[in-house]
């Protein structure tokens, strides 16, 4: 699954994903030019032009040095000075493997790049393609940082951004999950309902997630992996609910779509589970938003945080609830 802190920008940005594929290796005892000239020999082997490549790199100038020892263009290495615009710092879990890496940026634009902002904002022009990360220590309880006794280094790519880069298009459009955004959008137009694009890739996005998470055997819950596929499941009514302008149940599309999702992907994921699954939490759902229903009857100024926190009712969903919009 894909960072919380990214959550937002599912369907607003058709490169990001909730739940995604993604292919990688490792290698140990080697150094800095070895590895990236292993990722530049990958990229190419995928059909990769260099000149269509950008590298975002760490403060520390082993990444850089490497790459032009690699004969990549200075012009095409752009040296980070913060943290927060690209993977640099590496962990998994609260404590754990630590490093820092260089990211590979495609360009479909002929134009020449020069600042890393030019990249940052152009979206559609500009994929984060690959990660290619040394791994050099472990993060301790304290804080501090014990030196690996193999320290690696670990490519990665996300499968989604491969394809649609190598077919020329974004995430949603690819092969294998174009027919999803499809099922959805005929869902709504059934409706006569016409939502934009970032909606229909969202609920795309959402609905994969719920197919691989049930097939996973996970249950809606209050913490952990249970709470954000809770949380999934929730956000996708909700969307659904405010697009139709009315609460309703969505299992038939629920189970359409993962019989499409198992023909696109190959998965044997069951469709009765998955719609089962999803319309025991709607009931769920159903039960606390009913009876913030009628406490909201009561106390029509009551806070709306309020409703949420308490009730699960998200502030979007009331105007639907004060029409009368429900089946």
């Amino acid at each position: 699954m894909g960072g919380a802190s990214e959550l937002e920008l599912v369907g607003t940005n058709p490169y990001y994903h909730t739940f995604f594929e993604m292919f990688g290796s490792g290698t140990f005892s080697i150094s800095y030019q070895e590895a990236v000239s292993y990722l530049l020999e990958l990229l190419n082997l995928l059909a990769f032009k260099q000149d269509q490549l950008y590298f975002a790199t760490p403060k520390e100038q082993d990444f850089r040095k490497s790459l032009i020892a690699n004969n990549v263009e200075p012009t095409h290495i752009f040296n980070l000075g913060e943290r927060k615009l690209f993977w640099q710092e590496w962990k998994f879990g609260r404590f754990g493997p630590v490093g820092s890496g260089l990211t590979v940026v495609y360009s479909r634009s002929p134009k020449k790049v020069s600042s890393i902002k030019e990249i940052v904002k152009g979206s559609d022009e500009f994929i984060e393609l690959a990660n290619l990360i040394h791994v050099y220590g472990k993060e301790m309880s304290d804080g501090s940082i014990v030196p690996a006794k193999n320290p690696g280094f670990e490519f990665a790519v996300g499968i989604e951004r491969l394809a649609a880069t190598l077919q020329g298009c974004n995430n949603y459009q690819i092969d294998t999950i174009s027919p999803l955004t499809e099922l959805v959008t005929s869902f709504f137009k059934e409706k006569g309902c016409y939502p934009d694009g970032a909606v229909v890739r969202l609920l795309t996005d959402h609905l994969r997630g719920i197919c691989v998470l049930t097939d996973e055997g996970l249950k809606p819950a209050n913490k952990r992996q249970g709470y954000v596929f809770r949380k999934l499941i929730r956000r996708t009514l909700e969307k659904f609910w405010i697009v139709i302008g009315q609460i309703c149940p969505i299992e038939p599309l629920v189970e359409q779509f993962c019989c499409q999702f198992n023909q696109c992907s190959e998965e044997k994921i069951s469709p009765t589970e998955t719609a089962e699954l999803f319309a025991e939490e709607t009931n769920v759902f159903l039960t606390g938003i009913e009876r913030a229903k009628k406490v909201l009857k009561k106390n029509p100024d009551i806070s709306p945080a309020v409703l949420l926190d308490t009730y699960g009712l998200p502030k979007t969903l009331i105007p639907i609830l004060e029409q009368g919009g429900e089946k």
